[in-house]
């Protein structure tokens, strides 16, 4: 039989003085001494985050006006007006929801009730929670009322949104500004309920719950308990975590740029299979490793952990792995990571953007930095050439393209001659648009938007369809886009051209070049030791 008694985390262990409310030291501490030194104001408004502490930091203010002993920064907990202002039962604590008691016959009925004096405490106190969705109506017949309000009574406003809020009544009120909760916050105090209620857990399970909550301590102790109820006694570990959120765990982040890290192309690859075969979605996962970089070159170029937002187990693992690896060559992950971020928006081959990204950066992972000492590389292999720093694009209008944006990027020519495949990649929409002019070629312009842009290297591009149709366009009309990478160019390149599903069953590159060029060209080299192929199909140049 289910306990009818049983209280959820939020409940149970909402904060019940100042002191228990943890990080909003800035609203916390005004609140205090504006109590210690008798300056309390008539209108407060409390705006952050959903989750933070509004309401409750509204009860507890609530309390300490009221209690039998204050107006005490410390109230007691222990008093009626205490007890009553706790359990919601106060009659001179007035909670409201604004989101349905937004019109202004509801601001009316409130206005009358106004200039009755307190049941039994010192002050009414009105707690309006959501106030910006009150009507501009409800608004107007509020404002004098709130302008001059009977001296026993306060208002406190809580908002997620205060841009919504009329100047008129933010004048009128003494604005305090609530933060996100930092996860090594959330960690400490689920550390202390874990304390209390007697629960195992692994380090990696609370980790994973705060970052899921997104800055929320309500949503992390809400998570934590449903964790608790998933674990049925056992340890709580990161991996139940995880499957009970179904999120990739933190776990296999760290694997993944490990593996980056060590220059294990292989394993990289491989975790990107496992995890797209999931069905995890990509980008989210992504998003979270970016993050996790970030806070990987704060920690290399700062040696503190005071700015990043991470549990202890995370910064010993971000310490010792980014000491591996120069600043520079973060960065350069870092900013790839935030690059290809951008194309999985628009690309309907996640996983092959995500592996090109991998390959990029572990074969180039050294570009504009001296070679980590670490870093796995064989005697005979050459170091990644640097690549050639690319200017920001401009975005201009082209008459000819009949109103579309086009990109255009402003490198010199120098650096043009010097073609990489960031540039392509940052002018590929060019590309498509000329082809989208050619009336004549149908469906080309779909096929090279959905194409996936594998890798360039010693000017030969390696691009693959969405599927068998799409790639079979991209065959068809291969010279017309040779002319065309050749005009945004003004470089000629040698173009290959594979089906998704084959690049990924077989890996088998095949190349118009002379077969003594093919056994020590590049682009061959690399993906054969990337992904073991035992048979390169040559054409000989006609």
């Amino acid at each position: 039989m289910a306990d009818n008694n049983y209280l959820v985390f939020t409940r149970k262990w909402r904060p019940q003085t100042f002191e228990e409310i943890i990080g909003q030291e800035q609203v916390t501490v005004p609140l205090m001494r504006a109590i210690e030194t008798g300056r309390i104001m008539h209108a407060y408004l409390f705006s952050g985050p959903r989750g933070v502490g509004k309401t409750t930091t509204a009860r507890v203010f609530a309390k300490a006006l009221n209690c039998e002993k204050g107006p005490t920064a410390h109230p007691c907990n222990a008093c009626a007006a205490c007890k009553e202002t706790m359990d919601g039962s106060s009659m001179d604590v007035i909670e409201i929801d604004g989101a349905s008691n937004n019109g202004v016959e509801q601001i009316r009925e409130l206005r009358e009730h106004v200039g009755f004096s307190a049941a039994k405490s010192k002050y009414k106190i009105y707690i309006i929670d959501e106030v910006h969705m009150l009507s501009t109506s409800a608004f107007n017949a509020f404002l004098k009322t709130l302008e001059e309000p009977p001296k026993h009574v306060i208002f406190i406003f809580a908002t997620t949104d205060p841009s919504k809020i009329p100047q008129t009544i933010l004048s009128r009120c003494q604005h305090f500004r609530f933060r996100r909760m930092p996860v090594n916050l959330m960690i400490e105090n689920l550390k202390m309920i874990a304390s209390r209620e007697n629960i195992r857990y692994e380090e990696d399970a609370l980790f994973t719950i705060a970052k899921s909550a997104d800055g929320a301590m309500r949503d992390a102790q809400r998570i934590f308990d449903q964790a608790v109820t998933y674990s049925k006694g056992e340890i709580l570990s990161g991996k139940m975590a995880t499957e009970m959120l179904g999120e990739i765990g933190i776990e296999t982040q760290n694997s993944l740029i490990a593996a980056i890290a060590g220059s294990d192309i292989k394993q990289a690859i491989g975790m990107v299979e496992e995890i797209f075969t999931a069905g995890f979605d990509l980008r989210h996962f992504l998003r979270d490793f970016i993050e996790l970089i970030r806070d990987m070159l704060v920690i290399k170029t700062t040696g503190t952990r005071e700015i990043v937002d991470i549990g202890d187990e995370e910064y010993a693992f971000l310490e010792k792995t980014g000491g591996g690896l120069l600043k520079k060559e973060i960065l350069y992950i870092l900013q790839k990571a935030i690059d290809a971020s951008i194309q999985l928006e628009r690309t309907n081959t996640p996983d092959i953007t995500l592996e090109t990204f991998i390959m990029d950066v572990i074969l180039n992972q050294s570009a504009g930095a001296e070679p980590a000492s670490d870093l796995k590389q064989k005697p005979a292999e050459k170091q990644a050439p640097v690549k050639e720093a690319v200017a920001p694009a401009a975005v201009k209008k082209d008459e000819a393209a009949e109103g579309h944006l086009v990109i255009e990027s402003i490198e010199e020519k120098e650096a043009i001659v010097k073609l990489t495949k960031e540039i392509i990649e940052k002018r590929w929409e060019n590309i498509v648009e000329k082809a989208r002019m050619d009336k004549e070629r149908g469906d080309l312009a779909q096929a090279l938007e959905t194409a996936g842009i594998v890798a360039f290297e010693d000017m030969s591009l390696f691009i693959v369809g969405e599927n068998p149709f799409m790639t079979k366009i991209l065959s068809n009309n291969k010279d017309a886009v040779r002319e065309m990478i050749k005009t945004e160019f003004e470089t000629a390149v040698s173009l290959i051209i594979q089906d998704k599903e084959d690049y990924r069953k077989k890996y088998q590159v095949k190349k118009n070049v002379d077969e003594e060029e093919a056994k020590n060209h590049p682009l061959v080299r690399d993906l054969g030791k990337i992904f073991k192929i035992s048979e390169i199909d040559i054409k000989k140049s006609r």
